[in-house]
């Protein structure tokens, strides 16, 4: 069974940067993994689901 793409906003943050990013994945881990693989220099990475309402 397929599983749902969630849109995540991924908030990544080091001691000098914060960068916030918005992905779709299955899960706010796999959104934190994302995060992890194109800035592997954060020291942590937060996620939250973004509410999607279809019309």
């Amino acid at each position: 069974m397929a599983r749902t793409l969630l849109t995540y906003q991924v908030s990544v943050v080091n001691a000098k940067e914060h960068i916030q990013l918005t992905t779709q994945q299955r899960s706010g881990a796999d959104a934190a993994a994302y995060a992890l693989r194109i800035y592997p220099w954060a020291s942590a990475v937060s996620t939250k689901p973004i509410n999607t309402q279809r019309a």
